[in-house]
């Protein structure tokens, strides 16, 4: 039986559920030390550096690690996990392998990732908009300065993205930091109008596969001018939702479940289409190419274009 996934606000079972997970995997120790990942790094030739505090490293920490080094491998027009055609099926691989994650500590195998519909807030004035239910003790904590309520008060960031090097670093555990809705870049979320418009795009990624063309993948990933989406959302939460270290935040999981939901509606309307095809295109991001895995077998895109074996949405309506 698939995983269904659920709006993480009208399902309270759901949102405990996700709460629990996140708090186990990231007490959860594998047996990994800060500096067996510098050890990585080193052996596979990644450009991060890795320094500071020696400590152990939690399972949820794993995510944080893979999401940076897929961000560090360049993969023309971006990298390994952004700025491409490649963005939704690494994403869907990613979020696939944590939702088995999540199945396994929880032991409930048909656990399904929630996803937060941020059109929602979006339709509500900014003013309320980080101050909505999400951001309160029983669901995520604080939208603005330390998360120190709540679940995610709990929660403790050990590997963070140095801003200007981009180097990652091991710091002394600290708690999550946000500031919804401060940045001048994205004062407020993307609204329904702005999703039924990614939905509606006629094509999926197109040549030259830049952040410039229009295209379903381009305008939900936020590169192209207008409503940003995906991008607009990181902006807006801010705080360890801005680098390459953004899984330190659960809300990411929730945003990126959200995406894909978006995507999958599109796929709903389209078929199970993807460009570039295999063969075609740049190198990463062709619809067989295996994408960057740490955790579990790699997988293609056309591997993910199909998710009812892991997945389905409880509704792909984004009106």
């Amino acid at each position: 039986m698939a995983a269904i996934r659920e709006n993480i606000l009208i399902n309270a079972g759901v949102r405990d559920a996700f709460l629990d997970g996140v708090t186990a995997l990231d007490a959860e120790l594998p047996g990994l030390r800060a500096s067996d990942l510098a050890q990585f790094l080193t052996n596979n030739n990644l450009p991060l550096g890795m320094n500071g505090i020696e400590q152990d490293i939690s399972t949820y920490d794993l995510f944080v690690f893979w999401h940076v080094i897929a961000m560090s491998l360049p993969l023309p027009p971006g990298n390994a996990a952004h700025s491409g055609p490649i963005f939704l099926p690494w994403h869907r691989m990613f979020m696939i392998r944590l939702e088995q994650e999540f199945q396994r500590v929880l032991g409930d195998p048909d656990f399904g990732l929630p996803y937060w519909d941020w059109a929602e807030d979006g339709e509500l004035a900014p003013v309320q908009q980080w101050q909505a239910t999400l951001w309160t003790a029983d669901w995520l904590g604080e939208s603005r300065g330390r998360v120190r309520t709540g679940a995610m008060g709990n929660l403790r960031v050990r590997l963070a993205q140095d801003a200007f090097t981009g180097e990652l670093v091991s710091v002394t555990p600290r708690q999550l930091e946000r500031a919804a809705g401060l940045s001048s870049l994205s004062p407020s979320l993307p609204t329904k109008d702005d999703v039924v418009g990614a939905r509606d795009q006629t094509v999926y990624d197109q040549s030259p596969w830049s952040q410039s063309v229009s295209g379903h993948r381009n305008v939900l990933e936020g590169w192209v001018d207008g409503p940003q989406l995906h991008n607009r959302v990181h902006v807006w939460i801010g705080g360890d939702m801005g680098p390459g270290t953004s899984p330190n935040d659960p809300v990411f999981f929730l945003n990126h479940c959200n995406v894909d939901r978006i995507w999958e509606a599109w796929m709903s309307q389209n078929g199970p289409v993807y460009a570039p095809g295999a063969g075609d295109g740049p190198a990463g991001h062709r619809l067989d190419s295996a994408m960057a895995a740490l955790l579990g077998a790699a997988l293609t895109p056309a591997d993910v274009l199909d998710p009812a074996q892991w997945y389905a949405y409880d509704t792909l309506s984004v009106a």
